[in-house]
């Protein structure tokens, strides 16, 4: 796994920290590994518990801060863009 999924995956979830209580403690999880499989893992795992989520509001609050991540990304960062941005859209189209 590239430093730049990791590095996305670590923005990602800080965003949806004030949205999504599991964040903080996947993002806690992410920081403590060097293990490309176990990020791999948790990338996964993440997805599926958004997929899971019932509250619309929650769902929309969720979108709304990941497509504001994109924005800011993609203003920022030009770099590896197409990897980051896919992640951020495997997010927003599995809510």
């Amino acid at each position: 796994m590239s430093i730049q999924k990791k590095q996305t995956l670590q923005k990602i979830l800080t965003a949806l920290i004030s949205y999504w209580e599991p964040a903080e403690w996947f993002l806690i999880l992410l920081n403590e590994t060097q293990n490309d499989e176990l990020i791999e893992k948790l990338y996964h795992e993440i997805l599926k518990n958004i997929k899971e989520i019932k509250s619309k509001w929650q769902q929309e609050q969720i979108k709304t801060a990941l497509e504001k991540l994109k924005e800011n990304s993609e203003q920022v960062i030009k770099a590896d863009e197409n990897e980051a941005n896919k992640m951020l859209d495997d997010f927003i189209n599995n809510i």
